[in-house]
């Protein structure tokens, strides 16, 4: 994707953008790719203000020849940035800085720091970080999901995903992926469609919130990143999705071990000291594995039909039939 972008005009644009709001004379430079996303290009760079002095700076920019809809609609991910900075809430997000509209981008504070998933990173974490980590990610979850979307003014042009819309979503892309990778999912699907929960009062979902999208520095959990795809919907989606993370037992022949990592019922623990109990908590738990093994299974796909080389995700099948498997067993057990 990198390829496709002329870094010397975004470097020129954001300048523009940045003489208007830091100070004019203001000066974007040494932009570089940064590694990750496929919904968007963030981009490390230098912003050198009129005095002289030197920051670094990252810049979120839409993917060259798509719409700025969904989740290449950049600005769209500013605007929610800038409200849950300006809400006071214990959530750690990249400082905005500037945007432009045309063509899209927008500038942030660079965030120091580590994103490591457990699980499924190849890194030697010491138990007691990765305790700490996890602990506090939970905690942090239910402060963004205590934040208001009325209180900051972003619920008015955002419409509220109910539970069944975000079921449909990913059994349509379950429904795409080879057959021979989903044999009992339909299966899943309709205990999952037969006992949808009752919706709760809707909050700012990050959509694919954990570990692996939040920069730490040790113990200390600096900033949330990777906002493509939030929405406004029943919290309990995010919270499943992050405990699908916990344990490598949940991805087998596609894991690593994670000494010190808190157990499913560990974090939710923390999540309601927080948030109060969570009820029908079983069915989120069950439908974030349906929806990890939906989109493993795409991503399988993609690189089978040479979209995204990455053989990596040939050891993948084993882990997408067990996630299916384990949502049917929370379901029934409970």
């Amino acid at each position: 994707m990198s390829a496709d972008v002329d870094l010397d005009a975004v470097a020129r644009r954001a300048g523009e953008a940045a003489s208007a709001n830091e100070g004019p004379g203001s000066v974007v430079r040494d932009i570089e790719p940064l590694p990750g996303g496929h919904s968007g290009l963030t981009l490390g760079a230098s912003l050198i203000a009129p005095s002289g002095a030197s920051r670094r700076i990252a810049l979120k920019v839409a993917p060259p020849g798509r719409p700025a809809v969904g989740r290449h609609d950049v600005l769209r991910q500013a605007r929610l940035l800038t409200a849950i900075s300006r809400s006071g809430a214990a959530v750690a997000v990249p400082e905005m800085l500037f945007s432009l509209d045309e063509p899209p981008l927008f500038a942030m504070s660079w965030v120091e720091g580590e994103a490591v998933e457990p699980v499924l990173d190849d890194v030697d974490l010491p138990a007691e970080l990765t305790e700490v980590r996890a602990l506090g990610a939970s905690r942090m979850l239910a402060a963004l999901h205590d934040i208001s979307p009325a209180l900051v003014n972003i619920d008015e042009a955002e419409p509220v995903l109910s539970i069944a819309d975000d079921l449909d979503r990913w059994s349509k892309t379950m429904n795409a992926i080879d057959p021979d990778l989903r044999p009992r999912a339909g299966e899943l699907r309709e205990e999952l469609l037969g006992r949808l929960p009752t919706q709760i009062t809707p909050s700012i979902v990050h959509g694919d919130y954990r570990l692996g999208n939040i920069l730490c520095s040790g113990p200390d959990l600096r900033g949330l990143i990777d906002w493509e795809i939030w929405s406004i919907g029943d919290p309990r989606i995010d919270l499943g999705w992050f405990m699908v993370f916990t344990s490598p037992e949940h991805f087998p022949g596609a894991s690593y071990p994670a000494p010190g990592m808190p157990t499913e019922q560990a974090l939710l623990h923390e999540y309601e000291a927080v948030r109060g109990p969570i009820e029908e908590w079983p069915w989120f738990s069950a439908f974030g594995r349906f929806k990890m093994a939906a989109i493993m299974g795409h991503n399988l796909k993609r690189h089978r039909e040479g979209r995204h080389h990455d053989p990596y995700q040939e050891t993948l099948p084993p882990t997408i039939l067990s996630l299916v498997d384990q949502g049917l067993e929370i379901l029934r057990r409970s």
